[in-house]
């Protein structure tokens, strides 16, 4: 009796012992735990300006004995695609050497220009044998179209500032385009002016 008493306990425990190992190895994953809150998102950025460079006709002064070009650079804070003259934040000036006595065939005009109508022009002189079409691009800025090719690096322009404006800036945008615009005051471009004298001026 003592003996059966003890064959069935260990059956028993034998038994309990698998099954706790059958539960052990369960080849089932438990069920995932909660997820976590998400953080709190970061404040966005500024966003980034970008840099501009304008590069001008400098009249023959105290910059440039003889003329050369006004290099500006500055951030676009307005965001307009133009560099503004309190946008500027460096200025460097490329001047030409000394042209005395060096040769050159030139275009010289008078420049007029009424309302919203395109700049009309009296020739003066014109050995580079060449016509300058202007048009109105905006108030105060007009883009003249030459109906043949300059040589960028060998031109310069003259020009005279109206007594009805503040200031006139002048570029060589291309090998057949240039650009004039007028100011009469800061930042304020004006239409309305007469015998501006332009001259395009290329050295052999």
């Amino acid at each position: 009796m003592t003996c059966t008493k003890s064959f069935l306990s260990f059956r028993f425990g034998t038994i309990l012992f698998a099954l706790s190992l059958f539960v052990a190895c369960s080849p089932e994953d438990g069920a995932d735990g909660t997820n976590g809150r998400d953080g709190t998102d970061g404040t966005n950025g500024a966003n980034g300006l970008n840099s501009l460079i304008t590069t001008l006709i400098e009249q023959p002064g105290e910059n440039c004995s003889n003329g050369g070009y006004k290099i500006e650079v500055g951030l676009d804070s307005n965001a307009n695609g133009q560099l503004e003259a309190s946008e500027v934040d460096a200025t460097e000036f490329l001047c030409n050497g000394d042209t005395t006595g060096a040769s050159f065939l030139s275009y010289v005009s008078l420049i007029n220009q009424t309302g919203s109508q395109d700049p009309t022009t009296t020739v003066l002189e014109n050995t580079l044998n060449l016509s300058i079409v202007w048009t109105r691009e905006s108030q105060g800025k007009y883009v003249g179209s030459l109906d043949r090719t300059i040589d960028i690096g060998k031109t310069v322009i003259f020009y005279t500032t109206p007594t009805t404006h503040t200031g006139v800036r002048g570029e060589i945008v291309g090998a057949n385009e240039v650009r004039i615009e007028l100011q009469n005051g800061i930042n304020a471009f004006a239409d309305d002016f007469s015998n501006l004298s332009f001259e395009l001026r290329e050295y052999e």
